[in-house]
Parts: C-alpha cells; sequence; structure tokens
C-alpha cells in the first residue's frame, strides 16, 4: 500500500489535515476556493511553535481541564503539541521562583498570545494572588505586551460564579477590570465565554487570528461575532418544536420523552448567544439540551442572577449582544431590549409569526408561586 503523504503534524496525513483545514474555515467564516490554503497556511505556523502565556486566577481550572482533554477535532490536541506554552501553572513542570522566571522571560519578550482562566478580584485585589502579585497587577503588566488577549469561560470573561451577589471579592472579567479599574479605556479583549470555556471556541479563536492577523470582530460585550452571533435558540434541535408550540411542561413527562421544546421548564436558548447547539461537547457527541437539560445562559454575563431561576421561563430578561437585521428585520432594532420579545421579532421578520407558533405576549401568565427574577 502506497505511503500518504503526512503533513508537518505528527500521525497526520495531508489528506486528513486538509479536511481538518476546511472544517475550521467554516467555522471561522472563510469560504472560497483561498479558505483552505488560508487555513492551511495559518495552522502550520504552528509548527514554528507560537508562544502562549496562559494565567489562572479566580477560576475552578474547568476550562484548561475541556482543552488538555478534548477529543475531537484533532486540531485541539495538535495546537497543545505545537505551540510553546511557556506558563501555565497547573501543568508545568517548575514551581515558585522557577515559573515566575517562565513568565517574566516570556513577557518581557514580548512576541506571545495570552490566555487568561479566572476573574479579576478588585476588593481587595489581594483575594488573588500569585507570587506575592495580584491578578490585577499581573493582567494588566501582561496584557500591554501581548499580540492578542483571550478570556476564557464566563469567569474570566464576566466573573461568573465569583461575581454573584453579594460579590465579596469585587470579581470582573479581564475586559472590564481593564477598562473600568486599570485605565485602559480601549482595551480590546477576546471574550470566549461558556462555562466551561469550550475547547472549540479557543481553537477557533487563535486559528482567526493567526489566519487574518488581527482579532475577529466583536460584538458589544466582547464575544467574536462568527462564533457568538446567533442565540443558542437559532440553532437548536427542537427549535422546530417551539415553533409547533409543543413543549415540555414537567420533566418526566410525555412531551419528555417526545424531545419537545424546553423554554417552558426554564431554557434560556432564545436569549443565549453561543454556538453550543455547532460545537456541542464530548468531542461534538452532546450538549445540555440534547442531553435533556435546558440551557442555563452560560455565556451570558450576570446569568447566576439575572437568569436565575434556571427552571423557570426566561422573562423580561436584558438580551445583551448584537442583533442582527435578520433576525430583527430593519427599523425594530428599538424592540430588542425586551428579553424574549427578541424572538418574536424574528418570527415576525421571516414570515414564521401566527405559523404555529405561540405569541410570547399573549400566553397564560405564571402561577403566583413561580417567583421571577
Amino acid at each position: 500500500m502506497e505511503h500518504e503523504e503526512m503533513s508537518l503534524f505528527p500521525g497526520l496525513t495531508r489528506r486528513d489535515f486538509l479536511k481538518t483545514c476546511g472544517a475550521l474555515a467554516g467555522l471561522i467564516g472563510l469560504s472560497g476556493p483561498m479558505a483552505v490554503p488560508k487555513v492551511a497556511e495559518a495552522l502550520e505556523q504552528l509548527a514554528k511553535r507560537p508562544v502562549v502565556v496562559w494565567s489562572l486566577f479566580q477560576e475552578c481550572l474547568g476550562c484548561s481541564v475541556n482543552l488538555l482533554q478534548s477529543r475531537k477535532p484533532a486540531p485541539a490536541n495538535l495546537i497543545l503539541q505545537q505551540i510553546s506554552l511557556n506558563y501555565h501553572e497547573a501543568i508545568m513542570a517548575p514551581a515558585g521562583d522557577q515559573a515566575e522566571k517562565s513568565f517574566s522571560d516570556t513577557v518581557d519578550a514580548g512576541d506571545f498570545y495570552y490566555i487568561v482562566e479566572g476573574a479579576i478580584a478588585t476588593t481587595p485585589k489581594e483575594a488573588i494572588t500569585i507570587h506575592g502579585r495580584t491578578a490585577a497587577d499581573i493582567v494588566t503588566e501582561t496584557y500591554r505586551k501581548a499580540k492578542a488577549t483571550i478570556s476564557i469561560g464566563s469567569c474570566a470573561c464576566y466573573g461568573n460564579i465569583q461575581a454573584a451577589a453579594p460579590n465579596p471579592t469585587g470579581a470582573k472579567g479581564v475586559g472590564d477590570f481593564l477598562r473600568q479599574d486599570a485605565g485602559i479605556a480601549d482595551a480590546k479583549v477576546i471574550n470566549s465565554p461558556r462555562c466551561p470555556g469550550n475547547a472549540d471556541d479557543t481553537v477557533a479563536i487563535l486559528l482567526y487570528v493567526l489566519v487574518n492577523g488581527k482579532i475577529p470582530e466583536l460584538d458589544d460585550i466582547g464575544r467574536p461575532v462568527f462564533l457568538f452571533g446567533e442565540t443558542v435558540h437559532d440553532n437548536c434541535e427542537r427549535r422546530g418544536h417551539f415553533e409547533a408550540g409543543e413543549f415540555v411542561e414537567v420533566f418526566g413527562d410525555e412531551a419528555s420523552d417526545k424531545r419537545w421544546c424546553l423554554y417552558k421548564v426554564g431554557c434560556k436558548g432564545p436569549v443565549t448567544y453561543a454556538p453550543c447547539p455547532k460545537t456541542r461537547w464530548n468531542g461534538y457527541n452532546a450538549w445540555p439540551v440534547s442531553a435533556g437539560g435546558p440551557c442555563i445562559g452560560c455565556s451570558e454575563p450576570n446569568f447566576w442572577d439575572e437568569l436565575t431561576p434556571f427552571y423557570q421561563k426566561a422573562a423580561g430578561v436584558r438580551l445583551p449582544g448584537d442583533i442582527t437585521p435578520t433576525q430583527i428585520g430593519v427599523g425594530l432594532g428599538a424592540l430588542t431590549a425586551v428579553g424574549i420579545g427578541a424572538h418574536l421579532i424574528g418570527q415576525a421578520a421571516s414570515g414564521r409569526m401566527f405559523k404555529g407558533a405561540p405569541v410570547e405576549g399573549k400566553e397564560e401568565e405564571p402561577d403566583s408561586e413561580e417567583g421571577g427574577n
């Protein structure tokens, strides 16, 4: 049998490498005859081992675990093999002064990408310190020297659970901290939320920066539009049941067995911007809705306070982020601030209104004991 040509990446044939490049080109929004060559060139740059510094602050390590244990796509593992991860305190061999030297030497050299996992403590800043320096000081200094900064996971993007009321450490996302507390008003941080951060998001963002030589277009809260430009609801496998007015009323009912829409038992998909139905988890095999649970909105700011209780319908919830004309219809932007109402605008714009889907404003009122936010 004739041996296939191998790529620069160990164990991957050139044929499989180009297939991978095609899939990634679609994920970052490239099309046309030059899409695959551009991605291939960018990935092959990884053979030169670009330098990455990865800080851990107020976090649970879930984002790191998700990337380090990813099974698919293969590029996640390949990138980990090919980048020079000069600093990641949870997995590096050195500790103490030796680890700090690796960090400072890399940052001083300046030619690196910065990934942050975990929230920044602000009151008091000393709530999180590493080698005698606060997270606030570390991220301020490092951001200024990095080629690009990515906040991975909702902790680094928004503060996440650490920022839940009463937020005793004043936890903030990296971008908010830099703009509000560090005096860098124009700080550009790429937010890659979800809890934990998804490995495919990280791979796609790094790839985008390498292909285009710049950070991607961001929405008004710093998320890449090519990943977070659509709601979970837009691509949900149960959306047809929503449109047909078919809902799970109580977990375990007959509608649950039929895999009907989970909106009435708390799914926040209509007000949550994330690619979960596309990239999924566990090697593309599953995501919360496919497993029978509702989306809780973990890619949204303040979801831990504003989208709770998790098993009650979303009502009157602020919908952050950009809304595209295809979702809201030209001239209807002023209506999008009303949480779930954004979906109605999408129905009207696409002609689906009154074709089986319930009118949100005409639904039955929740029972008084259901409570609210």
